[in-house]
């Protein structure tokens, strides 16, 4: 939609003189260039066109040649994203008024004619089980066929389940199965060479369970690189099919798929990464024991295992001991850090730990009491483990305690912690353990945050300054 379209459309905010002035003057400019959008650079307009979404990409297509030519560009679909509405059509239902329902029509003709240039498929949760069934069975046809295959260049499939609905007595966790279960196995078993696959929040009993990553493997088994298995059942059980991918290099699950079988069988296929990831439909489980962890290590030296919780949960983290852990990573907002959890980090991780990050904002009320707050714990972390790389801190800690973290860390290279979280005082005590010299330059230099950003910047060896707010929410770590 050009804007002379867009202000015809919305000439209703506008009073009649105004609106027929605003009218002219687009037609001057029109007049004096009429060709600025078709000389655009190709690779602008389709990075342009790759931020549309699919409806809007063919009413973009309509301008001109040249963004019609752009809209068939492989970059362009490069990523396809199925949302509540894409490819949809309203319809009125006699009971529940207009709603989007899913156009047949619509996908058949996606797929014939950019379903070719697709690499990445992702399907977001949708709340519409019927919308979510009939774009898989669509998908499903358009792949099956002996002759070719028809997405030669696809090699990512990322599906989630909306496992959550509210009803009239509340939240309502349920899982997939049923026709769902059974036409997304068969479009997983019509795809070819997957690099990369990820099902999340499935939920399925454990003997519904059973032929899913078989069906994966049927035509991926060699060329799988990376898998996420995020609660696909309800109760503990280990997805030990994972052996028949050879070349799988990184994993991503949740704790209860996991036994101590099933992680000397990864230790000896030869992975490299190991995600351990909680989040709030994560059902309870026990850590694996310290014999196997050893074990593991000792097959496997290169093997590396992080530990992560994410989403609206107060759950804790389980703790493996011993185990080969590099990073442990906190994305919910009430998680905080404790003496408990960080002496253990310390006894277990302290050798291999080298990220420790609490990403976004905290929903939880940060004391500003020296006592209540984290200040030693994290002093205490950063002394104990000498690997530590990486270290985000959301919670409230004084300016003396960020000068002593600089201090103490000995390979510490990225340091983030929040402006507004910042205290601009000095209440460590005198029996702390520091000399008189230390203490005098932590009493100087933190009476506010330039004088305190000027020492992190000079003990870390580039230039520092906290975050603010919208940018610390920004702020991720690739594991």
């Amino acid at each position: 939609m050009d804007f002379k379209t867009y202000v015809l459309h919305a000439s209703h905010f506008f009073s009649e003189t105004e609106w027929r002035e605003r009218i002219r003057s687009i037609d001057e400019e029109d007049d004096g260039d009429d060709n600025w959008g078709s000389n655009l650079p190709q690779i602008l307009l389709e990075d342009i066109f790759a931020l549309l979404v699919p409806k809007h990409r063919h009413e973009a297509s309509q301008v001109c040649r040249t963004w019609y030519q752009a809209f068939y560009a492989p970059r362009v679909w490069g990523t396809f994203v199925l949302m509540q509405t894409t490819l949809t059509k309203r319809r009125f239902n006699l009971y529940k008024g207009y709603q989007r329902e899913l156009c047949p029509r619509k996908t058949q003709v996606c797929l014939h004619r950019v379903g070719s240039l697709f690499k990445k498929i992702i399907i977001t949760p949708l709340s519409d089980f019927y919308n979510l069934y009939e774009f898989l069975r669509v998908l499903t046809a358009f792949l099956d066929c002996p002759e070719e295959y028809r997405m030669p260049l696809l090699h990512t499939f990322d599906f989630t389940f909306a496992c959550e609905s509210r009803g009239m007595t509340g939240v309502i966790v349920h899982g997939t199965g049923g026709k769902i279960l059974q036409i997304l196995k068969s479009l997983l078993s019509n795809m070819h060479s997957l690099k990369h696959v990820k099902l999340n929040q499935l939920l399925l009993d454990a003997e519904e369970v059973q032929g899913l990553l078989e069906a994966i493997a049927l035509n991926c088994s060699e060329s799988l690189l990376t898998l996420e298995l995020l609660n696909c059942s309800k109760v503990p059980l280990p997805m030990t099919d994972i052996s028949q991918f050879s070349n799988l290099k990184t994993l991503t699950i949740t704790p209860q798929h996991l036994d101590e079988e099933m992680v000397l069988l990864l230790g000896g296929m030869g992975l490299n990464k190991l995600h351990i990831v909680q989040d709030a439909y994560t059902c309870e489980t026990e850590a694996l024991s310290y014999e196997v962890w050893k074990l593991v290590k000792q097959m496997a030296p290169a093997f590396r295992v992080s530990l992560s919780i994410r989403g609206i949960t107060r759950k804790d983290i389980i703790i493996q001991p011993h185990a080969p852990v590099y990073s442990i990573v906190f994305r919910t907002p009430y998680a905080k850090i404790n003496l408990d959890f960080a002496s253990n980090v310390c006894e277990y991780y302290k050798k291999t730990l080298e990220v420790f990050a609490q990403e976004g904002l905290p929903r939880n009320h940060g004391s500003r009491s020296f006592v209540e707050r984290g200040d030693s714990t994290f002093v205490h972390l950063i002394r104990q483990c000498p690997s530590l790389k990486t270290l985000l801190i959301r919670e409230r800690i004084s300016t003396a305690t960020l000068l002593i973290i600089a201090k103490e860390g000995k390979n510490l290279e990225n340091l983030v912690v929040r402006e507004n979280a910042l205290i601009k005082k000095m209440d460590w005590p005198k029996t702390a353990g520091f000399s008189d010299e230390f203490y005098r330059f932590l009493k100087k230099n933190s009476r506010n945050q330039e004088d305190a950003s000027r020492e992190v910047s000079k003990m870390l060896g580039k230039p520092w300054k906290p975050l603010r707010d919208e940018e610390y929410k920004k702020v991720s770590i690739k594991l």
